[in-house]
């Protein structure tokens, strides 16, 4: 199983790959998710840019962090997020807002949510058998 570091050092590329898409070439996402390119949808996307900017630099700056409140809160938040994008991602597959390419997406954000639930999952059995004690870790595993 992957550890803390290197999870969160391939979703940190993966993020930053989207941001670098997102604001140099976002005709390629409207092809792959085979939805209609629009202003609004530009506009959005480049919005949806800087957020995956921001959670590249979270992930990246954060990779070597060892086990903290902290880095529990960080994995569950990005299980919870990469779960909801797939689950959305199903969703418009079902309905026709959305090609086939979205399939792409939907693996990769379950992937990288059961990745970070599993980590958060690890360290709560951890603490709720030292008692609720956190136990640092150096190696950020």
């Amino acid at each position: 199983m992957l550890n803390y570091k290197t999870t969160s050092t391939y979703t940190a590329l993966i993020a930053f790959t989207l941001f670098s898409i997102l604001i140099l070439f976002p005709e390629m996402l409207f092809w792959l998710f085979g939805i209609e390119q629009s202003n609004s949808a530009l506009f959005v996307g480049r919005r949806m840019a800087m957020l995956f900017l921001g959670l590249a630099t979270l992930l990246w700056v954060g990779r070597n962090a060892a086990h903290s409140e902290s880095r529990q809160a960080i994995s569950l938040s990005i299980a919870v997020s990469m779960c909801g994008l797939a689950g959305l991602g199903v969703f418009e597959l079902l309905q026709g807002h959305a090609g086939p390419g979205i399939l792409l997406a939907i693996f990769t954000e379950f992937v990288i949510a059961g990745l970070y639930f599993k980590l958060w999952l690890e360290h709560q059995n951890i603490e709720q058998n030292v008692g609720g004690e956190t136990l640092p870790n150096a190696k950020g595993e």
